[in-house]
């Protein structure tokens, strides 16, 4: 059962369906363009809601400290390094030391029983005797010859002898303290004593053994107490950094732990095929902690250096290259390309393509490339 509709609303419909019909025909406002391009050019208008989103600073000059890092392995201290060979070939009668332990200088470390060794001994006595021999003839030709008995041409003879005979003899002489043999010691087998106090950190020989070849390494000695650690610097960073300058050392061993040190060698020559160059860092290592091939990341730290900078959020990348929207005029911009360097914190480092105090987007800037 329907209800019928009262007169008084109906009364209200002619008008209600005049207003609707007036409406429709008004055509609808269009929004106001977000920017609009001119050229190079993007301008912002006049009730753009960019206006509200776009934050414009200048780029400013700070004093950026000069730190980048690089891979580096711990290396001997090639001065603090020995390699023992056998001075003469011969046969390995007796070892004094075992792998690890720790040598003084001068320290016995091998006894080598050579034959070469009872030459040079053969010698020396043999030019000992020479010389005395010689001695004797001049001066028994400078008797006669001060006498007048004897003849000129014998004496010097006989002094040619002497000069001779002594000079074989300093040369043996030479041979057995190179060897580190006293030249009158009573006879013996080699003792082989190391050249520097340190560490056993190689032995490659075993008792018995025959050795003939002076290339050969029986065992190393190193001080480990001072160690390189070498890093491979890119070539892009070379002069950023200089001897002396100190650098941070974070070894994958100890990562929660620093190291500091002091750059002391810059290479002079680059690797050819890594584009590096060898920079080396003295750290010392009295605990022995850092062991040869260890590796670590180091962080140089360099000449502290004032640049300009610009918050990360002002830079658009387009391909391989890096821009800054500088505004140009009343909310007039344009699209300036610039090369960046480091990023430290919140803000990265121009180091071309802007001016301390230039107005450039910080917020909202990849909305108008």
């Amino acid at each position: 059962m329907r209800h019928p509709v009262p007169s008084s609303r109906l009364s209200w419909l002619p008008a209600l369906l005049a207003i609707a019909a007036c409406n429709s025909g008004k055509p609808t406002a269009a929004p106001p363009a977000m920017y609009e391009r001119q050229g190079e050019k993007v301008i912002v208008p006049p009730g753009s809601p960019l206006r509200n989103r776009i934050k414009i600073e200048p780029a400013t000059e700070q004093v950026i400290p000069s730190q980048f890092i690089a891979p580096a392995s711990v290396e001997a201290d090639p001065s603090r390094l020995a390699k023992i060979t056998p001075p003469l070939a011969g046969r390995v009668e007796r070892l004094f030391v075992r792998l690890g332990d720790r040598v003084e200088k001068g320290e016995p470390l091998l006894v080598l029983n050579s034959p070469d060794l009872v030459a040079a001994r053969s010698d020396y006595v043999r030019a000992k005797s020479a010389l005395a021999q010689s001695q004797r003839t001049y001066a028994r030709q400078k008797d006669l010859s001060d006498h007048g008995i004897g003849a000129q041409r014998d004496l010097e003879q006989a002094e040619t002898d002497r000069t001779v005979a002594q000079s074989d003899l300093d040369r043996t002489t030479r041979r057995l303290q190179q060897l580190g043999v006293a030249p009158d010691a009573p006879p013996g087998p080699l003792v082989v004593r190391s050249p520097i106090a340190g560490r056993v950190v190689d032995l490659a020989v075993t008792p018995g053994e025959f050795k003939n070849d002076p290339n050969a390494v029986l065992m190393t000695v190193a001080d480990l107490s001072t160690v390189w650690l070498t890093a491979s610097v890119q070539e892009k960073d070379v002069r950023r950094v200089r001897a002396g300058d100190e650098a941070t050392a974070v070894f994958s061993a100890y990562p929660d732990q620093t190291f500091t040190g002091k750059v002391f060698s810059v290479a002079d020559l680059l690797d050819l095929d890594t584009r590096t160059v060898k920079v080396r860092v003295a750290l010392e290592n009295p605990d022995g902690r850092f062991k040869p091939g260890m590796f670590a990341t180091v962080r140089f730290t360099g000449t502290s250096n004032a640049a300009v900078v610009v918050p990360t959020t002002a830079l658009v990348l387009r391909g391989d290259e890096s821009f800054a929207f500088v505004e140009v005029g009343d909310w007039v911009f344009e699209a300036r390309p610039v090369v960046t360097g480091e990023q430290h914190g919140t803000v990265t480092v121009v180091t071309r393509g802007l001016d301390a105090g230039t107005l450039v987007v910080t917020r909202e800037a990849v909305v108008l490339q």
